[in-house]
């Protein structure tokens, strides 16, 4: 049986979230504070993908707000229990992500040599924060960044998902790296439904692509700020 935790796991680091302005900033344990990345993307974001986005408000009216609640609350359930389990907690499965729940457990109990869960990451010198799901391998792949996503389907992988993991991998070779041996290089999407779940690798190929294009909005998004003061 593999060994679910890495005999060397990554520290925890202190986060407070913030909000200002309609934007969600991580603040350190020394008051630093830095915008997350979600606050980023969206704000940074092309307006096709903001037409995209107004169109499928548009296509739904009054039910928008029900969605992206019930969405809400399902991705809070689903990320809470899959901590539940790495730590050993044998926590009943809440009936509303039960069936999203039966499909994700498989591939689960594939995630072995885990180093952080939840983790709360800053990087200075680009300016932007993020909180990583898991720091772990599946199967036989090196260590990756891994995002959990609950959805009603399976869709396409928009840019913003792989953004935010190649935002993931920088901040955690930057936060740790040669202290820790890390060198985050890959990550995974890993996506439930209540019919289906999916993994998608990204490379180290992808995500350098996907971390060039990172700083560019990073630094799209630092411009605008400076912009509107």
């Amino acid at each position: 049986m593999q060994k679910l935790w890495s005999e060397n796991p990554l520290p925890r680091c202190y986060a407070k979230p913030i909000r200002m302005d309609g934007i969600t900033y991580l603040a350190d344990a020394f008051g630093n504070s830095l915008p997350r990345e979600t606050s980023i993307i969206e704000l940074t974001r092309t307006p096709e993908d903001k037409a995209r986005l107004a169109n499928w408000r548009r296509s739904k009216g009054r039910e928008a707000n029900q969605i992206i609640g019930t969405a809400t609350r399902i991705g809070k359930l689903g990320h809470r229990q899959i901590e539940n389990l790495f730590n050993g907690e044998n926590i009943p499965i809440p009936e509303l992500l039960r069936p999203y729940w039966d499909n994700l457990l498989a591939i689960l109990q594939e995630i072995h040599e885990i180093r952080l869960i939840a983790g709360n990451l800053f990087h200075f010198y680009e300016g932007y924060a993020g909180r990583v799901d898991c720091v772990a391998r599946y199967y036989d792949l090196p260590h990756c960044a891994i995002a959990f996503k609950f959805s009603d389907r399976i869709k396409p992988v928009y840019d913003d998902i792989p953004l935010q993991l190649a935002a993931y991998c920088g901040a955690l070779n930057r936060q740790y790296g040669e202290p820790y041996q890390v060198r985050i290089e890959h990550a995974l999407l890993i996506v439930a439904t209540p019919d289906e779940a999916m993994v998608t690798l990204f490379d180290a190929t992808e995500i350098k692509k996907y971390w060039r294009q990172w700083q560019q909005r990073v630094a799209q998004f630092w411009a605008q700020r400076v912009a509107i003061a």
